[in-house]
């Protein structure tokens, strides 16, 4: 207690003893002299009392003052213990996908753990946030060549049940038979996180409003995962089907899968109507309103035309993005240029799976 603070208490105590133990003679003209011990025991008691007031009124202040410090530091001791668990909490997560530089998941892992996408996540997750993953031409996901699903599922291992509600994960796929699988797959794995599916198909911003479009792609005959065909009984590249888009292109790069396998080609090839959107449009389904953490893309040729057709106002636009850049012919310098004024500042080329991942800078004049 500060000094000043108990001079007052001890000056009015000293009052106090004053007024209770006047001088006997001149109050009472009917006071006669008492014993000396009687006369100290008198002045003795009112001076206990009006001490033992003073004492308390000293305790009560000191508590007071204890009890606010102690508060005080046991609220800071909660923060800096909160603070701490959330820094262990972010290495120990790191460090299961991210341990070995992210190698064990392949290159593009490698690169986002570098450039500390597990701790942005975790950093949202950390403060009460939701977390969205698009996954554009998922086909049926989960798939040995995927760039994220093994990565993820590591991840997603360490969430507890609440944080798992509020990862989103959300794929698209316009090709009905990879569609059907797909919803399959993703039944298999609902406890992973929050997990849906969109059967569409992908455009630029700024495309003419249409419904639908015709979507390219090969037979149900031939399974999505295992490559077998139905039909002929022959088993084709497990990977066949992921082949498909809005041009011809790619289904007849390979056509000499079928070839060399005695199959007409054209036999397998179907044309269907599939529901587009846009871009933007695609996220606001997507998300709900809010800009995704990260994008991935494999459209089969149809990378680059999306991401030079996403606009520069777009609310969308993801931290991080990775899309397949091998596709992409005459398009493709012409998108690593957009990136970069869509404030990407890192477009990395990945050679082992011909992808490339575009890291989007947190300066205000890239908001």
């Amino acid at each position: 207690m500060p000094m000043n603070r108990r001079s007052t208490i001890t000056t009015r105590a000293a009052r106090a003893v004053a007024a209770v133990t006047p001088n006997a003679k001149t109050a009472d003209p009917t006071y006669k002299d008492l014993p000396s011990k009687r006369k100290m025991s008198f002045s003795t008691l009112a001076v206990l009392v009006v001490l033992i007031g003073l004492n308390y009124m000293l305790w009560q202040e000191a508590y007071q003052q204890k009890f606010k410090s102690a508060t005080f530091t046991a609220a800071a001791s909660t923060a800096d213990t909160h603070q701490l668990d959330h820094e262990l909490l972010t290495r120990q997560r790191s460090e299961l996908v991210c341990g070995g530089n992210g190698k064990t998941f392949g290159a593009e892992w490698s690169n986002l753990c570098k450039y500390k996408f597990v701790e942005s996540l975790n950093n949202d997750l950390n403060s009460g946030k939701d977390i969205y993953i698009v996954q554009i031409g998922a086909h049926v996901g989960f798939e040995a060549n995927d760039p994220f699903a093994n990565g993820a599922a590591r991840l997603l291992s360490n969430l507890t049940k609440e944080e798992k509600k509020r990862f989103h994960w959300i794929f698209v796929e316009p090709s009905p038979p990879n569609y059907q699988r797909l919803v399959e797959n993703l039944q298999n794995r609902s406890d992973w996180c929050n997990m849906s599916s969109i059967n569409a198909g992908v455009v630029p911003d700024g495309t003419p409003k249409d419904s639908s479009m015709v979507f390219h792609t090969f037979s149900s005959d031939i399974d999505p995962e295992t490559g077998f065909d139905s039909r002929s009984g022959k088993t084709l590249p497990r990977w066949i089907t992921q082949v498909s888009g809005l041009s011809m292109e790619p289904l007849l790069h390979n056509k000499k899968v079928f070839d060399k396998r005695g199959l007409k080609f054209e036999d397998y090839v179907v044309d269907v109507n599939v529901t587009a959107y846009t871009f933007s449009e695609l996220m606001e389904i997507a998300t709900g309103g809010q800009a995704p953490n990260l994008v991935l893309i494999d459209t089969e040729g149809f990378d680059c035309p999306i991401i030079l057709g996403i606009s520069k106002l777009s609310n969308y636009l993801p931290p991080y993005l990775i899309f397949e850049e091998s596709q992409c012919g005459d398009k493709r310098q012409p998108t690593f240029d957009y990136l970069g004024e869509l404030c990407y500042g890192f477009v990395l080329n990945i050679r082992s799976t011909q992808n490339a991942i575009a890291i989007r800078s947190n300066s205000e004049t890239c908001s």
